[in-house]
């Protein structure tokens, strides 16, 4: 399965060619014996560009950074030897950083500013200043930055594209910067669905696809990650400090952030059924298919066979990928508890191989068992733990108390006549059928007809038992009728349609 996998990616170019659109010495400087300084000043100079104010950063000023960063640097006071010899080596074939390419007139000028500008230098600022244009010429050639010339400035730095989106994800990783898991569940059950996809089935199937391969990717690397929590408290966290260090700022930021969200608000069980079922309707959907496979068809100058084919296999790798997320989602709970339970025992068995805080406990026991007072001032290190908390979902094992037998608590049995009393009142409705036709019976005293003008409404009962005496006039199984007439009657706060209520049913009247 993987081989004819492989073969289907080499056979549909699937895999770009990296070289076409960068330099092949591009990663050179940063796999050089020098690549912490490489690293610092490119870091710098990215840092200058887009972090930084937005002023030009110059030639002159891109040395004088390099400059910089090189005798605050580590790797020169370490290797201090090999560098000046590299910053001795004639540069042949090489573009001087401080040179700018903007005509022989011009360079020559600068030519001779430069070295009237070194001429003050003692031997060591030469070199640095040596070390630091041969460094960033090296940056420059390899496809890192480039130099343009503007009119009244000069040449001004930049970072290539490629170098740009580059850099920005190594400065994410020296960081220790972990994006936040959200969106990506949401974001392919929309695209798969109904109205948005029968609009553009090309397009929504290539988003989905996008979507899922990212949804997939981030919860590899969220399991990757706190692997790498958990391996770094056990061979690297020497004490106890280390151990609250890593487990709760570095965790904490790293991990749960996404790992709460994962079980909140983009928690993938709730979509995945959903955009599976929807991924069937859509392979049995002909004329979605038929479209989609056009539109790629179109876009990528392909046959519509070999479209299809293509289309067919997002489907397939869509589903594909959602039927491995609930082993990605299991191993990524276990290894989230492990990481809980693992910087706990570690917490534990450091604080208990603390020689310092064993011995000042000893000598305090012993001084009270003598009934004496210490002769120093105790220095005991405190530690809080807060693994055990309400964003962990580790839980240290407690042992419980037994549940014993108990007694069932007997309500007394109610007698006969407690029982018709309470029921009663639900029995014998207020406004029951029965009740509302005395009332009116009582109201008519012998007449014929009474208009609903008589009728007392000065309360809420009172317009309720109005609602019940039109609901029971109105259906013809009571002793009596209503009969609406034209306009509305108003009683204080209360308003209701005119009438008269009439002895006898409207089967009887006819």
């Amino acid at each position: 399965m993987a081989r004819l996998w492989l073969d289907t990616l080499l056979r549909m170019d699937f895999v770009p060619h990296l070289f076409d659109r960068v330099n092949r010495g591009f990663f050179g400087p940063l796999s050089d014996p020098h690549a912490a300084l490489y690293w610092e000043i490119l870091a710098a100079l990215y840092c200058r560009e887009f972090e930084g104010e937005p002023l030009p950063v110059t030639r002159s000023s891109t040395v004088e950074m390099a400059e910089r960063i090189i005798r605050e640097s580590s790797t020169w006071q370490a290797r201090r030897e090999e560098l000046e010899q590299l910053a001795r080596e004639p540069m042949a074939g090489e573009v001087d950083p401080a040179q700018p390419r903007t005509g022989l007139r011009t360079s020559m000028l600068s030519g001779n500013r430069s070295a009237a500008a070194d001429t003050g230098l003692t031997e060591e600022q030469q070199l640095i200043r040596q070390l630091a244009r041969r460094l960033i010429g090296r940056l420059e050639r390899s496809g890192w930055i480039h130099f343009q010339y503007r009119s009244g400035v000069g040449d001004i730095m930049g970072f290539h594209p490629a170098a740009a989106r580059i850099m920005e994800a190594l400065l994410r990783v020296a960081r220790d910067e972990q994006p936040i898991f959200q969106g990506y569940v949401h974001a392919i059950a929309a695209v798969l669905d109904g109205p948005s996809f029968a609009r553009q089935p090309g397009i929504a199937l290539g988003e989905a696809r996008k979507q899922t391969l990212e949804l997939v990717r981030e919860l590899k690397i969220l399991e990757r990650n706190i692997h790498l929590f958990t391996q770094r408290v056990l061979d690297e966290a020497a004490s106890a400090f280390a151990v609250l260090e890593e487990g709760l700022d570095r965790y904490q930021r790293s991990i749960m952030a996404s790992y709460h969200r994962l079980k909140t608000v983009d928690n993938v069980y709730r979509q995945r059924s959903a955009i599976l079922r929807r991924l069937s309707e859509i392979e049995r959907d002909d004329l979605a298919l038929n479209s989609a496979a056009e539109w790629l068809a179109e876009q990528r100058g392909l046959s519509l066979a070999q479209a299809a084919a293509e289309v067919r296999h997002d489907l397939d790798l869509i589903r594909s990928q959602f039927d491995a997320v609930p082993a990605l989602l299991d191993s990524i709970d276990v290894r989230n508890a492990r990481f809980s339970g693992v910087a706990l025992r570690r917490l534990r068995y450091l604080l208990y191989q603390d020689r310092l805080i064993e011995s000042q406990l000893e000598y305090l026991v012993e001084m009270l068992v003598r009934d004496s007072t210490p002769t120093f001032e105790l220095d005991v290190d405190l530690y809080r733990c807060e693994l055990i908390g309400d964003d962990f979902l580790y839980r240290s094992p407690r042992q419980r108390v037994a549940a014993g037998a108990q007694l069932l608590d007997v309500s007394p049995a109610a007698s006969p006549h407690e029982i018709r009393r309470r029921m009663a009142g639900r029995i014998q409705r207020r406004f029951s059928r029965k009740r509302v036709q005395e009332y009116v019976t009582t109201l008519l005293d012998g007449r014929s007809s009474i208009g609903i003008d008589e009728l007392p409404v000065a309360s809420d009962e009172e317009y309720l038992r109005l609602l019940f005496i039109t609901q029971y006039g109105l259906d013809g199984r009571s002793s009596f009728h209503v009969v609406h007439q034209e306009g509305r009657l108003r009683s204080g706060l209360y308003e209701y349609p005119a009438g008269h209520i009439a002895a006898g049913s409207k089967g009887r009247e006819r």
